[in-house]
């Protein structure tokens, strides 16, 4: 198997760009404390980059800068632009379009240093059009709901879930409980696909794939409240199985040359756990997945972004752990910010490293030990 090549060392800086990043707060103050145990990335700083000129993120990074819409044809030159002048050696996309965009361009700005930490093109197309993941599921024998085509519908069983090809956030999924119903969706919308109707609790696991191929962490969680397809409630927990279907959707996608975060959303119907979507990029409540393995999940990638190898798989996390979002303010005048709550104190980029905690090892030491909160995760 041929895997990718490391992030080119020496790289062009030792600083973070988050693209897209403006809402993101909780991924730069913990992308923040990742670097202060990465070596490379140590004296470095993190930006934002957003359409808007004022954010809530761009208020905690160290410097925010106003780029074109990500659809622009510009965007990724200002991107590029905006790495080389601040020596921003890496690029941590958070959203499905951010990743489509950057993916085709990934070896061109790696050949300028820079690193994006997206999949290829061809294993960005497989994970979001949901047609051909399919497809892939089937060829690695990943248990994956079963896709009903329009043809089929006479006979088949209700009801159906019905979602499109392409999408994100659940925009557009339903539920179909007849057959005219389902019908009449397909008619409305030609790019919805229409699958078995699972039954059951739905878990999210975040992961990280080595360029060795190993699974590094596979953290199960249940999304308690979900807004606009965004966890803002959620809390880990242990489920063998889900890990298991989890992981083996990450070593289908390693076999295929991807290596970076991952986030995959399993449902556990009847006949057990099945892959439902995935996402080849940090999960939206990632943040619980990194405090719950003391910060292993962004180590990692800065970890081996940085030119190291994750040799040893490890699936050690806290769990019970809950994450609440909730809701701040910022407000700016003229394009300066003149209040934030709830208020931000002290200098960004000279945080206090967080008190290194205990690695679980075991089941018992996880349920024995306090939360672990930091500390070097090797």
């Amino acid at each position: 198997m041929n895997r990718p090549a490391p992030f080119p060392v020496p790289f062009c800086g030792p600083n973070v760009l988050i693209p897209c990043g403006g809402k993101w707060v909780g991924h730069v103050l913990h992308v923040r404390e990742a670097m202060a145990r990465v070596p490379a990335f140590r004296d470095g700083r993190v930006f934002v980059a957003d359409l808007q000129p004022v954010t809530p993120a761009g208020c905690f990074a160290d410097a925010a800068f106003q780029v074109p819409p990500v659809q622009d044809p510009a965007y990724v030159p200002a991107l590029r632009d905006l790495a080389l002048k601040h020596g921003a050696g890496l690029i941590l996309p958070l959203i499905d379009i951010d990743v489509m965009a950057l993916a085709p361009h990934r070896s061109a700005l790696a050949s300028d240093g820079i690193h994006v930490v997206c999949p290829s093109l061809e294993v960005a197309e497989t994970c979001f059009d949901k047609r051909r993941f399919h497809a892939f599921a089937q060829s690695h024998r990943l248990a994956v709901p079963r896709m009903v085509a329009a043809e089929e519908l006479p006979s088949a069983s209700f009801p159906l879930f019905a979602k499109p090809a392409r999408g994100f956030g659940s925009i557009g999924a339903r539920l179909c409980r007849d057959r005219a119903s389902a019908e009449r969706c397909v008619q409305e919308r030609p790019d919805m696909i229409l699958e078995e109707y699972l039954d059951g609790p739905e878990y999210s696991v975040d992961l990280y794939v080595s360029r060795s191929g190993l699974t590094i962490a596979a953290v199960v969680r249940q999304r308690d409240k979900v807004v606009g397809g965004e966890a803002y409630q959620s809390h880990t927990v242990s489920r063998p199985d889900v890990q298991a279907a989890a992981r083996a959707c990450a070593g289908a996608l390693a076999s295929a040359g991807y290596w970076g975060p991952l986030n995959v959303q399993v449902i556990v119907g009847a006949r057990g756990p099945a892959v439902i979507d995935v996402n080849p990029r940090l999960g939206s409540a990632s943040l619980l997945s990194n405090t719950a393995t003391g910060g292993r999940l962004l180590w990692s990638i800065l970890y081996e972004a940085s030119g190291g190898l994750c040799r040893e798989p490890c699936d050690d996390y806290v769990i019970g752990l809950r994450l609440v979002r909730f809701l701040g303010e910022v407000y700016h005048l003229d394009g300066r910010p003149v209040r934030i709550d709830p208020a931000f104190q002290g200098n960004p980029a000279a945080l206090p490293e967080r008190p290194t905690g205990p690695h679980f090892r075991s089941a018992a030491e996880r349920a024995a030990a306090p939360l672990a909160t930091g500390g070097d995760p090797e």
